[in-house]
């Protein structure tokens, strides 16, 4: 069946142009729509922030652990954790430190340390979360017998304190483009893949003892080929064609992905690289033959680190409402592929971050915007077996259908729908009275439920803005608790209207 929806231009009454969009919704998902069976969403937190973001058993960070558990409300089950990143690949385990964390800077006030030391104290962070919460933890990829053996401590450590809460290693952090002591003239991935079997083999057979058989290994890490290097060769495809499922531990395949950089001369918008479909079109391409070949060859793909603009993010544009409804639409486009899961990245003062978890500098903890957008994204596909699939995709306008998988003889239904108006909207640029919207008609097929429906909106003032946030009429104030009767909206005539830069889910269950 071929998805589409006819948009028709009209003249609204205040002068602005709309559009209406008549949307056509199949039946059922097209064959070969792969199927997400776990926590879609979860959180990438860099390795030397993870304390601080997490606490410890005698101080445990209760804004981190409430802002988790909303999500699990939500789902029903724990959101996964990954801890690593760029400081993972410059860490050193100490057993015999007493604190959990020593950093070192190369400039002081920098958004990362240079060098961190980390000793036992450092494992009680993953004792604070909800409980079952699962983890992806970050090794050394170092070079030569003392890699292998630094690699191998710290797995031991990981291994024997989390024990059924580890669900993957992840050795070496891009090392596509930062490959800390490898000669990076004569380095390729034809190098890399035998060096991080061997690496993933000697953890097998020193840590996991009789269990050395089993795939507990996220493989690659890489960068979207082309995001910062000229170099198009780390790809999954080629990673795997080389092997790097051969011997059977590999568990996913991770590709990391930003739109943009903070740390380049030209800095990245929020219209051009963030509420810009065009623009994240063209990097889910990548994604979309990567995560169909990896499928298609055993291995889950996953984008195992992302957010809107790398080296930590940048004010006033990944720390806005625009961001929040771009998550949302980057989120289910990326689910329609073969993407089983996304983990958004975060660190203390990152501002990126969903939330911000402890005092830093003088920026209150609480939450960012960001986090709305993951609470409307939890709601759509948590909650069981689901499918997406995209009917709507224009330059400023995505329409998700969201089934549930029921038992094989009824067949997957229709339980939501997520609309998407990413037309940038600047609410102290324009009256709000001109603020653009798109009127979305829902088909005729679906008869007279109307009634049955249930609008659930993520609305801001504009764009640009950081408070006043809402989704589904609440918030969530400075602790990390929900607040406010939830507010839903019905649908009359068929006509949904989503105002530029909004988000809404269309409940089928009714409430």
């Amino acid at each position: 069946m071929f998805l589409h929806a006819l948009l028709v231009l009209f003249l609204a009454v205040d002068g602005t142009w709309g559009e209406n969009v008549k949307l056509t919704i199949p039946n059922s998902p097209p064959p070969g729509t792969q199927i997400l069976t776990g926590p879609y969403q979860g959180y990438s937190m860099e390795l030397d922030s993870f304390p601080g973001i997490a606490g410890n058993l005698s101080n445990p960070n209760k804004l981190s652990i409430r802002m988790l558990q909303n999500l699990k409300d939500i789902i029903g089950s724990p959101v996964y954790i990954r801890v690593g990143g760029t400081t993972a690949n410059h860490a050193t385990w100490n057993e015999t430190q007493t604190e959990a964390i020593v950093r070192y800077y190369a400039t002081p006030g920098a958004d990362q340390p240079a060098n961190v030391t980390f000793g036992p104290k450092y494992l009680e962070s993953f004792k604070t979360f909800p409980k079952d919460t699962k983890y992806t933890v970050g090794l050394t990829f170092n070079s030569g017998p003392e890699g292998e053996e630094e690699t191998v401590q710290e797995a031991t450590a990981f291994y024997q304190s989390l024990g059924s809460d580890l669900y993957a290693f992840e050795v070496g952090n891009e090392f596509d483009v930062f490959p800390v002591d490898r000669n990076v003239t004569t380095w390729s991935i034809k190098q890399y893949v035998p060096e991080w079997l061997a690496r993933i083999g000697a953890v097998s057979n020193r840590v996991f003892g009789d269990k050395k058989d089993q795939r507990m290994f996220q493989a690659g890490a890489f960068v979207t080929p082309g995001s910062i290097s000229s170099d198009l060769t780390w790809t999954a495809q080629a990673a795997i064609d080389l092997g790097i499922t051969s011997t059977g531990k590999a568990k996913t395949f991770c590709t990391h992905q930003y739109f943009g950089a903070a740390c380049t001369p030209v800095k990245p918008t929020l219209t051009g690289n963030v509420m810009n479909r065009t623009y994240m079109r063209s990097w889910m391409d990548y994604h979309k033959t990567a995560s169909a070949y990896s499928v298609s060859k055993g291995l889950p793909y996953v984008i195992g680190e992302t957010n809107s603009i790398a080296c930590q993010g940048l004010a006033g544009v990944s720390d806005v409402f625009g961001a929040a409804v771009w998550s949302v639409d980057y989120a289910l486009y990326a689910a329609s592929l073969n993407v089983s899961a996304i983990y958004w990245h975060m660190g203390i003062g990152y501002r990126y971050a969903a939330w911000q978890a402890v005092q830093n500098g003088t920026t209150a903890p609480g939450p960012r915007p960001l986090y709305y957008g993951n609470m409307l994204v939890a709601t759509a596909v948590g909650g069981g077996e689901k499918q997406v699939v995209r009917m709507v995709d224009t330059d400023n306008l995505a329409g998700y259908a969201i089934y549930a998988v029921a038992n094989p003889r009824m067949g997957p239904r229709l339980e939501s729908i997520v609309l998407v108006n990413m037309e940038f909207f600047n609410s102290t640029a324009s009256p709000v009275a001109e603020r653009p919207s798109v009127d979305f008609e829902l088909p005729s097929s679906m008869g007279k439920d109307d009634d049955k429906l249930s609008v659930y909106r993520l609305t801001a003032a504009g764009a640009e803005v950081k408070e006043g946030i809402t989704y589904a009429g609440r918030t969530v104030n400075l602790d990390g608790n929900i607040i406010g009767g939830k507010v839903t909206e019905k649908v009359k005539n068929k006509i949904i209207n989503v105002r530029a830069s909004e988000a809404v889910l269309i409940s089928m269950k009714g409430h």
